[in-house]
């Protein structure tokens, strides 16, 4: 009893308030970072890899990917920007913002490092290639404090307890 943290029966709480929020937090952020760096090699590669005789970046459908991934990699840094701030303030909210921001930057994550893959093409698959490295450690992300199930999970269960004080949004 002395050494309990919370009152008895707060164990969950005092789990996921304390441990999980600010480490989804962590996961979220490093997610952006994952995305920002595979961005970086795609965009390098692309002004570097020339294909008969035009440079990737020239071409629409790798402007278009990229492009893509930067409006991705921004959404969910604001996403995982604000989840931040409502933790830090305090809100009520933060648990599911965090579970919503954590999601979110899981999922960029997957579709941003799939594209700098397919503008490197099969060289990006090689050990020796950075973005290799990129792709895998993204793949991880995916389980690193709760799958987007268990996100989702959360998530729902704060709009039905909103819904049932009133309070939907």
């Amino acid at each position: 009893m002395a050494n309990r943290l919370g009152k008895e029966g707060q164990g969950l709480d005092v789990a996921l308030g304390g441990f999980l929020t600010p480490s989804r937090i962590s996961v979220g952020m490093s997610c952006v970072g994952l995305a920002e760096r595979a961005q970086e090699l795609a965009l390098d590669y692309a002004e570097r890899r020339v294909t008969f005789g035009k440079k990737l970046s020239e071409r629409q459908a790798v402007q278009f990917m990229l492009a893509e991934n930067a409006a991705d990699i921004e959404a969910a840094k604001q996403l995982v920007l604000h989840a931040a701030r409502a933790f830090e303030a305090g809100g009520e909210d933060a648990s599911m913002l965090w579970s919503m921001a954590k999601m979110t930057a899981v999922s960029m994550l997957t579709r941003v490092t799939d594209k700098a893959l397919q503008v490197h093409g099969g060289l990006g698959y090689w050990k020796t290639s950075p973005i290799e490295r990129v792709y895998r450690d993204a793949r991880a992300q995916r389980f690193e404090e709760g799958t987007n199930e268990i996100q989702k999970t959360v998530v729902f269960r704060e709009l039905l307890r909103r819904t049932a004080r009133g309070g939907a949004r």
